[in-house]
This record gives structure tokens, sequence and C-alpha cells, in this order.
């Protein structure tokens, strides 16, 4: 894009304006790695049991899906849920907080088909 397509855009952020840019990488922790969207969704598909959710997400070790369910918990999109009655018998659910992700996970998968489409475009190009 030129300077004069440029003016008058509105801009997202300014690289002066640190903190707009550290709440963009916040949303980027809090939803980046390989396992964290797979897990949202077992989860929004009805998975609630340790074992199905890892089940669901093929090439996720017992480690990993506990960290990922930890990080989560603590940024407040999933609870953990002990039943009283049966100590063995523990759930995971999504917060209602969580639902507020999923415009951005919808729009990050739309991003995603079309990057895909552009890269493999190019390189048929080459």
């Amino acid at each position: 894009m030129t300077k004069e397509e440029n003016k008058g855009r509105q801009y997202i952020c300014t690289i002066k304006n640190e903190q707009e840019i550290k709440y963009g990488q916040d949303a980027l922790y809090v939803l980046s790695g390989k396992w964290r969207m797979p897990v949202v969704l077992a989860l929004y598909n009805g998975l609630h049991r340790y074992r199905e959710i890892a089940q669901s997400i093929p090439g996720i070790t017992f480690a990993m899906l506990s960290k990922e369910l930890q990080l989560m918990q603590l940024n407040n999109l999933i609870i953990r849920i002990e039943d009283p009655d049966f100590p063995k018998n523990i759930e995971y659910r999504l917060t209602d907080y969580c639902e507020s992700l999923y415009p951005i996970m919808e729009s990050l998968i739309n991003w995603g088909k079309q990057h895909r489409k552009v890269i493999s475009s190019k390189t048929h190009q080459v």
C-alpha cells in the first residue's frame, strides 16, 4: 500500500501505543499453541471428561493435555468440576467467557482457509 492509499485510513494501533500492542500479544498468547483450539473445540462439541478430550485430539499426550487444561483454567476459559461423591469423576466445561472467543476462532479458521489458497496459488505460479 502506498502512502497516498494509506492516508485517511484508520489505524488499528501505532507502534508508539505499546499498550495496544500488549493487548494483541495477550490475545495471541491465550489462543496460541498447537493444542489450545482443538481443546476448545472438543469441549464445545460436548466432550467433558479428560480421557474423552484426549482421545478426540490425535497426537496430544496426557501431559500436554493436562498442561493445556491448567493454562486454560488460569485464563478463565474452562472450569474444572469435581464430583464430591465420586473423587475420580472430573469434568471440564467451557466458561461463558470462553464463548466470546467463538467469533475470533471462526475468523481465524476463515483466514486460514484463505491463506492456504493464497499460498497454494503462489507455489503453483513459481
